[in-house]
């Protein structure tokens, strides 16, 4: 039998388990400590996310973990350097931490960093500019990207095909004018010739595709300059079967799900592709890094592979191709 005393030392006891719940509970005792949510705007070169899909994978996933805010923001009108600052600028002004873009033209950012114009910590996609704010590169050879490209489809090439670039009319991103001259020249070091068709908004892609089926060859090969014109190029020939009786190739570089699709279906014959999933991940870390005082890495330079149809299902690239987040 338990006494008085002892009924009301288990009463207190009682009690007190119960208030060192309640404190414990509503953090009186223990207290989580709060964990910074760093601000970081990515702004890129086009109006649309549509080669981005991967890229944004490994973005949402770094700051997942590094428990940053990041915004993704593309551009009214593609590659419009205006535009571009004057986005920077106001991201800047609405409390941005960081910073990561894929500058439209690298003279204007160099001019708004050379003004201090630019502020904070800045991560640069695809560019190897320096400057003060600049903490950090993400990029790829594009160049020898083109090289490569332009190499296999000679080796695979009939000798009687006539080579046609698919062009951007206007504007190109710094991506596209080194892996346009990568092409050209390993085209020109082969001896080989090739004719330019310029794809615009008057010259619909069927129109310039008919253009170089008439120029009287049997067979045709088509290197595409940029992700865009080959999405278009594989979706005129899958749905047009007489566009495939003289094009014995088409080539160019990205692997949207859209070209993957196309790759794995035979209307796309090999395309480049970068890690972009990578390239999302580590900016946002390399980003954060630097927000807390840690060396971030100035330059990070990505592999790419040449893929054909066989190559989508080979282990080795099904975190570059498929990524999961």
């Amino acid at each position: 039998m338990i006494g008085k005393k002892g009924k009301l030392l288990l009463f207190c006891y009682m009690i007190f388990l119960v208030v060192l719940f309640l404190m414990c509970s509503t953090d009186l005792i223990i207290r989580e400590p709060e964990q910074e949510v760093y601000q970081i705007a990515v702004i890129i070169e086009d109006a649309s996310d549509n080669n981005y899909s991967n890229f944004r994978k490994g973005m949402d996933q770094a700051a997942v973990e590094l428990n940053a805010d990041v915004r993704f923001i593309t551009l009214y009108e593609k590659l419009e350097p205006d535009q571009q600052i004057e986005f920077i600028m106001r991201e800047q002004q609405d409390g941005a931490d960081a910073l990561i873009v894929a500058p439209v033209d690298e003279q204007k950012l160099f001019d708004a960093l050379s003004q201090k114009q630019i502020t904070v910590p800045t991560v640069l996609l695809g560019s190897g500019l320096a400057g003060e704010e600049i903490i950090g590169s993400i990029s790829s050879d594009y160049k020898k990207m083109g090289q490569e490209l332009t190499s296999q489809m000679l080796r695979q090439m009939p000798q009687d095909a006539e080579v046609i670039i698919l062009s951007e009319q206007k504007k190109r991103s710094m991506a596209g004018e080194d892996f346009r001259l990568g092409i050209t020249q390993e085209l020109g070091r082969n001896g080989c010739a090739y004719q330019t068709i310029y794809c615009s908004e008057n010259i619909y892609l069927k129109e310039s595709l008919q253009k170089a089926m008439d120029s009287g060859k049997r067979h045709i090969v088509i290197l595409t300059e940029s992700p865009e014109i080959l999405t278009q190029t594989a979706a005129a020939a899958a749905e047009d079967s007489n566009f495939m009786e003289s094009i014995c190739g088409i080539y160019g570089r990205g692997s949207t799900t859209a070209i993957l699709n196309y790759l794995d279906r035979g209307f796309i014959t090999g395309t480049c592709a970068v890690d972009e999933f990578g390239m999302g991940y580590y900016s946002v870390c390399m980003a954060v890094k630097e927000l807390e005082g840690l060396e971030g890495g100035k330059a990070l330079r990505m592999d790419y592979q040449y893929i054909e149809k066989e190559d989508l299902r080979k282990k080795e690239y099904e975190k570059m191709l498929f990524p999961i987040e």
